[in-house]
């Protein structure tokens, strides 16, 4: 059975480094640059009540990266401890992730 593991770290050097060090293990994933909330609400209430939706997009600060990894389920808890011991248990590099049951997956991954 096949895992889905969600990672969502603080983007700094650190970060950096653990996606190189996971690639190099052999993990591959993807990778997006995404925006907590904390950083967009503040911005949104600068806004009109009537915010467009590419007024929403356009310019949201950075600082968070998504990592998504499929992975054989009995592989799951090695990864984690990885990130665990990297982000100093997302004390060095604050974070979290969350894994979900893949029942039906295609492709190579």
């Amino acid at each position: 059975m096949k895992t889905l593991l969600f990672v969502i770290l603080d983007h700094v050097g650190a970060t950096e480094e653990l996606l190189q060090k996971l690639s190099k293990e052999g993990y591959n994933g993807t990778v997006i640059s995404t925006t907590g909330m904390h950083h967009v609400l503040p911005k949104l209430e600068d806004q009109s009540v009537s915010v467009s939706l590419s007024t929403i997009v356009d310019g949201l600060p950075s600082g968070n990266l998504t990592l998504f990894i499929i992975i054989d389920s009995d592989k799951l808890e090695l990864l984690k401890a990885e990130i665990r011991e990297a982000t100093g248990e997302f004390k060095l590099i604050q974070g979290g992730m969350f894994s979900l049951p893949l029942l039906d997956v295609e492709g190579n991954f």
